[in-house]
């Protein structure tokens, strides 16, 4: 008897804390949503970005400094308005008509206000404006031919190499800008690549790095770029080793005569390697005759599209014949 009053005891005493708990959680939600209700009727001060777009560029000029993409807006609103004004930003912008101020070198954007009014709402009172004045100096419009210069990061999958060289077009473009700045522009550059575990002949576009400064226009956006890459193969030449810089008397006879040059090269340039384009010295310079130190086989010169170049013997003896 006593065990079955404990046990209704813990279950009216778990039921008791379950529903405070409920009425509690309640009581908070309510509590928020009026304290949000609250916070959302106050007057607030916070910034804006407004899309800026320009319209009746000049034909025969440019602006010397780039016009802004956008505008920062300080406004004062109601939370409500706010809030409504962040779900919809994205279609907010305003219009300027540059046959306006044609004949004028700066534009103070507090004029602009009325436009600025129409591109938010109503509901929300305009304040400063940033920035607050564009300098609208032109020049003449100048256009040059420029070499694009590939930014290149290319990495390749293990037994895999570069077959050819990498070509890209267009080569060069065309800018156009304010005089004064394109003439001091000699290139432009493409982004990074940065493409890796390349193991076949890649095909790829690559963007041009965005023009600094950003007035400066390019005729094309992007380059369509070739990689000819083949997988390794090994291969083994013999070549006669060359004496410079000797000094001594008599004739150094060197031991011996020939070293194995192992290499890797693409597939498709297998056929084209020959002994002839490798050359191999010792410095006659490095000898003393007193210890008779073999002498450092280097490789002065090596086809193009070579890879993991090992030369053996990497020192070689020799003897003097007076």
């Amino acid at each position: 008897m006593a065990n079955e009053t404990v046990q209704a005891f813990k279950g009216k005493s778990s039921f008791n804390l379950r529903t405070e708990w409920k009425i509690f959680a309640w009581c908070f939600i309510i509590a928020s949503i009026l304290w949000l209700l609250t916070a959302l009727n106050e007057q607030y001060t916070s910034s804006i970005i407004v899309k800026a777009i320009y319209v009746n560029y000049p034909k025969e000029k440019v602006f010397i400094k780039p016009l802004p993409e956008d505008f920062k807006v300080m406004v004062t609103a109601k939370g409500w308005d706010l809030m409504s004004h962040y779900f919809r930003r994205n279609s907010e912008f305003v219009t300027i008509d540059l046959n306006e101020y044609k004949k004028t070198d700066v534009l103070i954007t507090r004029r602009l206000q009325d436009n600025f009014q129409q591109a938010i709402a109503q509901k929300i009172t305009i304040g400063e404006v940033f920035p607050e004045t564009i300098p609208l100096q032109r020049e003449e419009k100048g256009t040059k031919k420029v070499p694009v210069h590939l930014v290149q990061d290319l990495g390749y999958k293990k037994q895999f190499g570069l077959g050819g060289d990498i070509s890209f077009t267009p080569d060069s473009i065309t800018i156009s800008g304010p005089a004064s700045v394109v003439k001091g522009i000699d290139h432009v550059d493409t982004e990074n690549a940065g493409i890796k575990d390349i193991d076949k002949t890649l095909v790829s576009e690559i963007k041009l790095k965005e023009p600094d400064p950003k007035n400066i226009i390019y005729n094309v956006g992007k380059i369509k770029i070739t990689v000819p890459v083949y997988q390794l193969s090994e291969q083994t030449k013999e070549v006669p080793v060359e004496i410079i810089n000797q000094n001594l008397k008599g004739t150094l006879k060197l031991i011996p005569g020939k070293v194995s040059i192992i290499y890797q090269a693409p597939i498709n340039k297998y056929a084209q390697m020959d002994s002839a384009q490798f050359q191999a010295i010792v410095d006659g310079s490095q000898i003393d005759t007193a210890s008779k130190q073999p002498l450092k086989v280097q490789l002065l010169s090596q086809p193009r599209f070579t890879y993991n170049i090992r030369v053996k013997p990497d020192y070689i003896d020799y003897v003097v014949v007076k």
